[in-house]
């Protein structure tokens, strides 16, 4: 071989083996492409997002209330005399019982006595006057105005009576209605006066406790329903009671309505003037039940993650309430839909997921 034609050919091995050095991975590509699995008609699609779900629940949005109050007895008076003297009975003895009409304390009365004596003797004369000269009206032998002068003679003689006889009952102190005496100083030969407090009377037979409630929990009470009320008194000690009254009205400064409440005491353990802690019962709605953690927040709203034929969708709620890792809201919710719990931050509109587990609902 001539000695240029070996040149030549040098030349182009040393050219081609640069070119190879500098593009190493283009010429591999071109000796050995790479392999591709046959087309297969039974390979399965992409898998979606992996999401673990939980069912939706149906439950009823009820409350607790606790509220403290102070009370009293149904009904409470300060027992004072009608009329001053100086007391000759006296039967009040702290937490002694009476009956309506028992006589509690009785005061000097004398001088009552003899009047109210005085004024029925002189009844009786006057009704003999009347009667009298009615009957010699009717032979026609006395004369018509005095017969009218006897007529209102005795009627007067009749109010003074009757006057008599307030006086006299005004020196006894009887009890008003059922209940228990207090704590009294009067003793007998003690002079008192009629603006002077002899000593507390309460019928606890039934304690009443007034309470203040929000506004927003108004439309969920009703006179009758049952109350649970506790005191310092009974530790761990269950009362129970009932809704007696609300208000008409709301407080315009705090929006709250007084309520009261009763708590029968047969056993006579509550006194008037204890602390209670009234817990109430609120029934509320029913709402959709999800778990805590499928509550979802963005672009200013809350939303939750349903999943219909392996595929998620956003769905708009309310916020209603929380409790104990459950969330009850408003929205287009049913029992036994399925909601996404873990694995909402790679989804978006429409995406296909793959339920991965399914996790209890929350309690109804």
């Amino acid at each position: 071989m001539a000695l240029w034609k070996q040149l030549v050919l040098s030349a182009l091995l040393l050219g081609g083996a640069f070119w190879l050095w500098q593009h190493a991975d283009t010429a591999r590509a071109l000796i050995a492409p790479p392999k591709t699995d046959p087309p297969s008609a039974g390979k399965a699609a992409p898998a979606g997002v992996p999401v673990i779900v939980a069912p939706v629940a149906m439950a009823r949005d009820d409350v607790v209330l606790e509220v403290v109050g102070t009370g009293r007895a149904r009904h409470s008076v300060m027992l004072r005399s009608e009329a001053s003297g100086k007391v000759t009975e006296i039967a009040l003895a702290p937490n002694r019982r009476f009956s309506t009409g028992d006589v509690m304390l009785r005061l000097e009365d004398d001088r009552q006595r003899l009047a109210l004596q005085l004024a029925e003797t002189r009844l009786v004369e006057a009704e003999r006057i009347r009667a009298r000269l009615e009957r010699l009206e009717g032979a026609g032998t006395a004369a018509t105005a005095r017969l009218d002068t006897a007529v209102t003679e005795a009627e007067i003689a009749r109010l003074e009576v009757v006057r008599a006889r307030d006086a006299l009952d005004d020196r006894v102190l009887r009890a008003p209605f059922d209940g228990v005496s207090g704590l009294s100083r009067i003793e007998p030969g003690a002079w008192v006066d009629s603006d002077v407090e002899i000593a507390s009377y309460d019928d606890r037979s039934v304690l009443l406790v007034e309470l203040d409630l929000p506004e927003a929990a108004l439309n969920r009470i009703r006179p009758g329903m049952a109350v649970e009320a506790r005191t310092a008194g009974f530790p761990g000690r269950l009362f129970a009671g009932s809704l007696s009254t609300i208000d008409s009205r709301l407080a315009a400064d705090s929006r709250t309505a007084r309520i009261q409440v009763e708590i029968p005491n047969a056993q006579d353990l509550l006194r008037p003037g204890g602390s209670f802690t009234v817990s109430l019962a609120l029934p509320g709605s029913p709402h959709p039940a999800v778990p805590e953690l499928a509550v979802q927040f963005a672009r200013g709203g809350l939303h939750v993650w349903r999943v219909r034929d392996d595929v998620a969708e956003q769905v708009p709620v309310r916020l209603v309430r929380r409790r104990s890792g459950s969330a009850l809201v408003d929205g287009p919710l049913a029992p036994g839909d399925r909601v996404v719990v873990e694995g909402t931050q790679r989804l978006r509109p429409g995406s296909a997921v793959t339920v991965t587990g399914v996790r209890s609902g929350p309690d109804p």
